[in-house]
């Protein structure tokens, strides 16, 4: 038996209990004979019917498409002269404050 010393207290690892709040056990009959009616009765497969397959929902849902990328070019535009402006204004303010700055100094 090792005794392991430490000065902080290791974390207990962590059990995944999982306690379903409520279960019908009509509804879960009733789904089962409808889905076996389809079976059946239909020609056609449904999505519900697919196998599921980890990612599948996930793949590609981040990207946004292409006509939300060149929905608002005139905005950005708008934006990008804006912040040129305030970048050229606040260099122009900053110029003129240390040559005032100078000039006070040559007076005192």
């Amino acid at each position: 038996m090792a005794f392991r010393i430490s000065f902080f207290r290791t974390p207990k690892h962590r059990v995944f209990n999982y306690k379903p709040v409520y279960w019908d056990p009509k509804k879960e009959e009733f789904k089962s004979r409808v889905k076996r009616a389809r079976e059946k009765y239909s020609v056609v497969k449904t999505s519900e019917d697919a196998p599921y397959v980890p990612g599948t929902l996930i793949r590609g849902s981040f990207r946004k498409p292409p006509e939300l990328k060149r929905r608002y070019p005139a905005r950005q535009k708008m934006i990008r002269t804006v912040v040129i402006l305030l970048l050229a204004a606040l260099l122009i303010a900053i110029f003129y404050l240390t040559n005032a700055y100078g000039y006070l100094l040559k007076i005192f």
